[in-house]
């Protein structure tokens, strides 16, 4: 699921044999720089630097780059532009290709259209119905152009940023994450690097790996702010979203407590995005939320204590039978706790290893019971028991009446009718 996509590095220029030997030192074209990994750097150039000579993609074309950009249209779209030539043909067509997020399978594109007047290409990408994207998230994208003779041209691939200049942006980076803060203090966005640093290896561990990008945490402290890049998604009950597609969590902050926010809510949703990365969870689910807030490092009150005190009143429902509790509605709360209370059980008994045994197993296809079962050795009978044992419930979950057979008796029509 959702494994990492190359991309193309554009061939050097091949010469006829014939002149190798004498043309290999005064010939050598230069290609397209490649663009900066957003994974590592610090201050991306938003405005490619167009290279000065030539890349091709067939041994007798050469194309030359005179000119490259990218304009941030922010909350509107953005522009890529760019200008080049083949020496074999007039440009026929192209497109512009992008992910938000490498190492991701978000792979979004763009027709572009000839200028007349300039003789560029340009590719305009405008917002439309739902499609928003939020600000500062990455683009790293490649030109694929084709001439009238139907020669091809990949670029090299650049990386930019989807900027809003609009307002003051705090931004802080680390080698774990990059964090964008509006209208919220300073402080915030050193507490989250604290908090991703502290969390990094737990990570890790749990899942195999790290993510195969930088997560991006972009936080808004002003109701304006965060419903104008939601064209066409605004609805005032929602205050936060993640997605994979943009490698980020976006999340509306109406001041309150800042440690929450940062050793709380970002690695809640950040383990979201490795969800996503490694492993088939179903979403709105106990299941996934519950590992999610197994994540955090700041809880708002003692989620373990909370359903405790659920199953001493004989409160707490079962989990594996196929229902479990809700992550929706007024009880919303409940579902979180209940499902961080098993993942912490699991963990407790496994060990982080377990964790990254299971969510491999679930990237199989294998069912969440299924998986379980795998790596506990146990049956679901038995895992229900000992995760209520250890919270102090009842070892027998409760269980549902089972539906009645209905039985109909035909029906008589009487004589005539």
């Amino acid at each position: 699921m959702k494994r990492a996509f190359p991309f193309s590095r554009t061939l050097t220029v091949l010469l006829a044999m014939a002149l190798i030997a004498v043309l290999v030192g005064a010939a050598a074209m230069q290609a397209l720089a490649q663009g900066d990994d957003p994974a590592s750097t610090a201050e991306p150039e938003v405005t490619a630097a167009a290279p000065e000579a030539a890349t091709e993609a067939a041994s007798d074309v050469t194309w030359t780059v005179n000119e490259m950009t990218f304009q941030s249209n922010y909350p509107t779209g953005f522009t890529f532009t760019i200008d080049l030539t083949s020496s074999a043909a007039p440009i026929a067509r192209g497109r512009v290709v992008w992910t938000h997020a490498v190492g991701t399978n978000s792979q979004r594109s763009q027709s572009a259209e000839l200028d007349p007047e300039t003789g560029k290409l340009v590719a305009d990408w405008v917002v439309q119905g739902g499609d928003a994207v939020p600000p500062w998230v990455g683009i790293t994208y490649t030109w694929q152009i084709t001439d009238e003779d139907g020669n091809a041209f990949e670029s090299e691939p650049e990386y930019v940023e989807y900027e809003d200049t609009t307002r003051e942006w705090l931004r802080v980076e680390s080698e774990d994450v990059i964090v964008f803060t509006e209208g919220l203090s300073a402080e915030v966005g050193p507490l989250t690097v604290d908090a991703m640093a502290e969390q990094r290896e737990t990570y890790r561990q749990a899942w195999g790996d790290l993510l195969p990008y930088k997560p991006r945490a972009i936080l808004f402290g002003d109701q304006d702010a965060w419903l104008e890049w939601r064209k066409g998604l605004q609805n005032p009950r929602v205050i936060g979203t993640t997605d994979e597609h943009w490698g980020a969590t976006v999340q509306i902050i109406y001041g309150g407590d800042m440690e929450d926010l940062a050793y709380g809510t970002v690695p809640h949703e950040i383990g979201h995005l490795y969800q996503g990365q490694f492993t088939i969870m179903t979403p709105g689910s106990w299941f996934i939320e519950g590992n999610a807030t197994f994540f955090e490092l700041h809880q708002q009150y003692d989620y373990e204590a909370s359903v405790r005190e659920m199953a001493a009143a004989g409160n707490l429902p079962a989990l594996l039978d196929g229902t479990g509790p809700g992550v929706s509605g007024n009880n919303a709360r409940r579902g979180y706790d209940i499902g961080y209370t098993f993942w912490r059980w699991f963990v407790d008994n496994y060990g982080l290893d377990g964790h990254r045994e299971l969510i491999e197993l679930l990237d199989q296809g294998i069912s969440r019971n299924e998986a379980l079962q795998t790596v506990t050795g146990l049956s679901l009978q038995e895992i229900e028991s000992r995760w209520r044992t250890w919270l102090g419930a009842s070892p027998i979950p409760p269980t549902l009446f089972p539906t009645p057979t209905m039985f109909f008796f035909p029906t008589v029509t009487p004589y005539g009718k």
